[in-house]
């Protein structure tokens, strides 16, 4: 009986909610913005698909011919392993552009990483593109309070509510059909939205149809929809906590802007305040530092060098001492990363209280971008750059000509044989699978529908006792 009553309920909420302005509105808006952010995706993924070809091609280029000069050039010389362009950026850019973008790397070393923001005027180089998450993350939570902040004290002041209620129906079967109903309404208008830009992107042939692409928006109107259950659980809250829609209406608005407004935005200032480190120049300091020490420690002649006698006996003091200053770098700089990585990584779990971030968070997962990514592409060339100093040491071995002193700076003190770009060991990102996007966004997904749950608990403990003459 209680189940058929909130069938009934909740199929007369969903039909009010179709045939009202707000949803029309609503819809209008966001199939707008989500077209418009369809139309300027495809002009800038072909630009930096080009940048990024250029900048591809001339790492293979240099490559090349360091090996032709000699093997050493190649494993010394620091390059740059550049990210490409994500092709489901249109779902979410996951804030790239604010991420970096390349990491450097020789044989010897990971050396650090580099940003580059793709805008020709810096003054633009802030802002935030028109993406599926990026509408969701503002419109589609603004829309799923606008359906629920008068859903009881709206209906209070048009006396509609006491006339509900003075038949036999269940106050939690009237608000668990007003949460459904709404919940449906806001998930249909993402749905629809998403549905128009995706044609867009493959009429123009920004994008193409395939099981990714499918999966991958199935995945987007999933967490939509937990995004529009929690704020509109939020919505009913305030609805029962006031006894207007006036009153409410300003407590959705309040909500809205902590949720989707200052939380997202606040995480440099909390990174800066509850989790600060050091500074980017104090970290230079140290570095200088221990050169100079390793520098002064050094036995005379260290930095004696000639090109053309690679068994200079002062070349292997030389490589010893490159060797030692490279390490004191390495150590400094890797535990720089690692206070950097947890300073985000702090950061991100305190926004995460708001629902509009752990939404974003999600989505970020959920396409293999952003931070998860970074992540795993720092981690894996770490891997290959120890992978091809092991075959460089093992073809400078073989090499009887070479007095194997391995500097990790200069080749004057290694094999100087040449060799084929196609036989040097490349290094390719390997893609997030499916089971580490759901495990990298499951926390996320688990904290929105926490305060899904808790929101709509109290919405429901209040309404039990809500006074509805």
């Amino acid at each position: 009986m209680r189940a058929a009553m909130w069938k009934v309920i909740g199929k007369r909420e969903i039909l009010h909610n179709l045939y009202s302005l707000r949803f029309l509105l609503s819809l209008v808006l966001v199939i707008g913005v989500m077209a418009a952010g369809s139309l300027s995706y495809g002009r800038r993924q072909a630009a930096a698909m080009a940048n990024y070809g250029e900048a591809r091609a001339l790492s293979i280029k240099t490559m090349q011919e360091d090996g032709q000069v000699n093997v050493s050039r190649l494993a010394v010389r620091r390059r740059a392993f550049d990210l490409r362009p994500r092709d489901n950026a249109f779902i979410d850019d996951a804030k790239e552009k604010y991420l970096p973008n390349a990491v450097i790397f020789s044989a010897w070393n990971v050396f650090g990483v580099r940003s580059t923001n793709e805008s020709a005027n810096p003054l633009l180089a802030k802002y935030d593109e028109l993406t599926w998450a990026f509408v969701a993350a503002l419109l589609v939570s603004f829309v799923a309070l606008l359906f629920t902040f008068d859903a009881i004290s709206g209906e209070k002041e048009t006396k509609t509510l006491a006339l509900e209620l003075a038949n036999p129906v269940p106050r939690s079967a009237l608000l668990g059909g007003k949460f459904v109903s709404a919940v449906a309404s806001v998930t249909a208008i993402a749905a629809v939205g998403a549905l128009v830009s995706l044609l867009i992107l493959i009429a123009t042939g920004a994008a193409g149809m395939s099981a990714r692409t499918a999966l991958e928006t199935l995945a987007f109107v999933g967490a939509a929809a937990l995004l529009a259950a929690v704020m509109a659980a939020f919505g009913l809250l305030c609805s029962v906590l006031a006894r207007s829609s006036n009153v409410s209406l300003l407590l959705a608005l309040c909500v809205w802007l902590l949720f989707a407004v200052v939380i997202p935005n606040s995480s440099g200032f909390i990174a800066k305040t509850a989790f600060p480190i050091e500074k980017a120049e104090a970290v230079q300091k140290r570095v200088d530092k221990a050169f100079d020490d390793l520098n002064k420690a050094a036995p005379p002649g260290s930095w004696m060098s000639q090109s053309n006698n690679p068994f200079l006996p002062q070349h292997e003091l030389r490589a010893n001492l490159l060797k030692k200053r490279m390490a004191a770098e390495k150590a400094i700089r890797d535990d720089y990363y690692r206070t950097m990585f947890r300073q985000f990584e702090r950061t991100r779990s305190l926004t995460a209280i708001s629902p509009a971030a752990s939404f974003g968070y999600a989505a970020e997962a959920l396409v293999g971008g952003g931070y998860a990514r970074f992540r795993k592409v720092w981690d894996d060339i770490r891997i290959y750059q120890g992978q091809l100093s092991q075959w460089f040491v093992a073809l400078d071995a073989k090499d009887p000509k070479s007095p194997h002193w391995y500097n990790p700076n200069e080749d004057i003190s290694t094999t100087r044989t040449k060799v084929s770009f196609d036989i040097v060991p490349q290094f390719a990102e390997r893609p997030m699978s499916a089971g580490e996007r759901g495990r990298a966004a499951l926390p996320y997904a688990a904290v929105i529908a926490i305060m899904a749950c808790f929101a709509y608990g109290a919405a429901y403990a209040r309404f039990i006792k809500y006074d509805v003459r």
